[in-house]
């Protein structure tokens, strides 16, 4: 059989379903599928994703062209099934193209796609973070999947058991993605400083917040390497700030409204930097979806507000504050030796009980990176399973 047209990206596109037949009209191809769906593909949609290598760069895969460079009236003026399967398309500009059939099923509008489900959760329901095999996730990419998804779905997942190396931390963040370095470093370790630039870095209980809401975007990703505790305490305190807000939004409406809608700003109060950042303590989308968090009490800059905004937003704060130290939200555990943790910084809200710096040895490293790298990595590793299991 001759092979399918190229795609005009790098996916793997599988033919689940056969085309039954083809109606053309000026504007639009429609296609029956085997499984009694139909399909409607734009004319324009149809002309600017052309695989031929005037329209989509050969190598890069990349659009070629500009929307100015397709006739306004462009029409089709027909179609017809080829042996291989593929739907060929002629358009009154005297192109004739040929789409593979899984890429046109993939990219049909069939109604709005259900969002990615998340696990929002409490203490009770989830007291521990999902954990997976260290050792496992390096030499298993199913497993590494496995991780990472957690780590999407929950907000928070980890590796357990991992040998005790220089570097490993950074070579298993990049398996995912680029690090993106702070001004605390490309890498940072958790210890006591005689001079800190944060609280971080003393023995003393940290109360629950994101890193670095002082950036325009604060950092997606952070992991957490474990190479020796023998400390008493400093457990780890996770919140899952996402079920905190759902909470309030169903049984504190006016403190969700304030918590969406109000600006704070934040400051790093260092000697070196001057980062400040602003939002809103809970952002969503245009659907009202929640999408991040911007919560931290000890890098708070006072509101500068009318005093109707200040009393509002005080309020709801507070509130918010109230859940995210409550144990009916906080998922508690000891870092142990060999653990990875890995949390989404703009959902999790981390903090810690505190320690006896003199009663052991304590030394965990810490790197950021970003969620994007996370979802192109789970991306990207799904497209090189389905072409293994299609070749």
């Amino acid at each position: 059989m001759t092979a399918l047209p190229t795609t005009p990206d790098f996916d793997v596109w599988p033919v689940d379903h056969q085309v039954v037949s083809l109606e053309v009209s000026a504007e639009t191809l429609t296609v029956t599928w085997s499984d009694g769906q139909t399909s409607a593909h734009h004319a324009l949609l149809l002309r600017e994703n052309s695989p031929d290598p005037a329209t989509t760069h050969p190598k890069a895969r990349e659009m070629a062209i500009g929307p100015d460079e397709i006739a306004a009236d462009l029409c089709i003026t027909g179609a017809e099934r080829c042996g291989s399967g593929a739907i060929s398309v002629t358009f009154s500009d005297g192109l004739t193209t040929d789409y593979h059939p899984g890429w046109l099923r993939g990219t049909a509008w069939f109604g709005e796609d259900a969002p990615t489900p998340l696990v929002l959760w409490t203490s009770a329901e989830q007291p521990e973070p999902p954990t997976f095999d260290g050792p496992g996730a390096l030499e298993d990419a199913a497993v590494f999947l496995e991780w990472l998804e957690a780590l999407r779905v929950y907000g928070v997942a980890r590796l357990r058991g991992l040998p005790q190396q220089d570097g490993l931390l950074e070579r298993i963040v990049t398996q995912i993605g680029p690090v993106r370095e702070s001004n605390f470093g490309r890498q940072y370790v958790l210890e006591i400083k005689d001079d800190p630039d944060s609280q971080a870095y003393t023995s003393g209980a940290l109360l629950q917040h994101i890193d670095l809401p002082t950036r325009e975007l604060p950092f997606g990703l952070q992991f957490l390497y474990t190479r020796e505790n023998t400390t008493p305490g400093g457990e780890g305190r996770y919140v899952d700030a996402y079920r905190v807000a759902e909470d309030m939004r169903i049984e504190e409406p006016e403190h969700f409204q304030s918590l969406v809608t109000d600006i704070w700003e934040y400051n790093n109060r260092a000697r070196t930097s001057d980062y400040r950042g602003r939002g809103p303590v809970i952002e969503t989308d245009a659907a009202g979806a929640i999408t991040g968090v911007r919560y931290n009490t000890f890098l708070r800059a006072p509101l500068r507000a009318p005093l109707e905004v200040q009393a509002r937003a005080y309020k709801a704060y507070r509130a918010f504050s109230v859940r995210a130290q409550s144990p009916a939200y906080q998922m508690k555990f000891r870092y142990e030796a060999g653990d990875l943790l890995a949390f989404d910084n703009r959902r999790a809200l981390h903090g810690r009980a505190g320690y006896d710096a003199k009663g052991g040895a304590r030394f965990i490293e810490g790197i950021y990176a970003d969620r994007d790298d996370l979802h192109s990595r789970i991306r990207t590793l799904k497209r090189q399973f389905r072409a293994g299991s299609a070749s």
